[in-house]
């Protein structure tokens, strides 16, 4: 028995939908198009069984922190599914984030083969306390301008992310930024948008800009 009334209702047990483009965090909904036919019977297998899956990332071939069992990282976020039907290139469906779960143990197959685990939520329950307060040590508006100019410089336009508010864009760019699996792990595991943003200016720096974002406020000089 779950021992917060906040995830009572949330199933200690998920099918496992593994994606390699994005990563789901809590606050947020990400459109996906499904086209693999295991992926297509692990969406309509969770429809089936209330609408939540647990969208999680496999261990690549470069290792990484398993859960029990091995197959997948240690950490997921729940999605409840929003099916919006078939079209001519697959399922498409709306993943909204609402809290992480740690895997407890990776189940079994059953006759389907679909992958299974057993979760906890406990850890993460401030996934549940709403956007929380912006971290003061960072100018989150000037993060937002050092990407949209970055976007402008390498691809002439920043597109969706002027539109975006700074939080907005963090989000944004955690979940799409083409970093490896341990980088996107990295991301979805931060403890605050403290962590987040911290995590994310670092692997920017690391992956795309010669530095990383000064954004934070200016120091007091005696």
């Amino acid at each position: 028995m779950n021992p917060d009334p906040r995830i009572s209702s949330f199933p200690t047990t998920l099918h496992l939908l593994p994606l390699e483009a994005v990563v789901l965090l809590p606050e947020t909904a990400i459109p996906v198009t499904i086209t693999d036919f295991a992926a297509r019977g692990i969406v309509e297998a969770a429809l089936a069984a209330g609408g939540y899956v647990g969208v999680i990332q496999e261990i690549s071939a470069d290792g990484g922190p398993a859960g029990p069992g091995g197959r997948f990282y240690s950490v997921g976020c729940l999605g409840h599914i929003v099916d919006l039907g078939p079209d001519g290139e697959g399922h498409r469906v709306v993943l909204e984030g609402l809290i992480r779960f740690r895997v407890r143990e990776e189940l079994p197959g059953r006759g389907d083969a679909l992958p299974r685990a057993a979760v906890v939520y406990d850890e993460f329950l401030h996934d549940l306390e709403g956007e929380g307060e912006e971290p003061a040590e960072w100018d989150l508006e000037l993060f937002k301008e050092k990407i949209v100019e970055f976007g402008r410089r390498q691809f002439g336009t920043a597109g969706i992310l002027e539109s975006m508010s700074p939080r907005q864009v963090i989000l944004f760019m955690a979940q799409t930024a083409p970093f490896n699996p341990a980088e996107k792990q990295a991301l979805l595991e931060a403890r605050s948008l403290r962590d987040l943003v911290g995590t994310l200016a670092r692997l920017l720096s690391l992956n795309y800009l010669t530095t990383t974002p000064d954004t934070s406020p200016p120091t007091a000089v005696n």
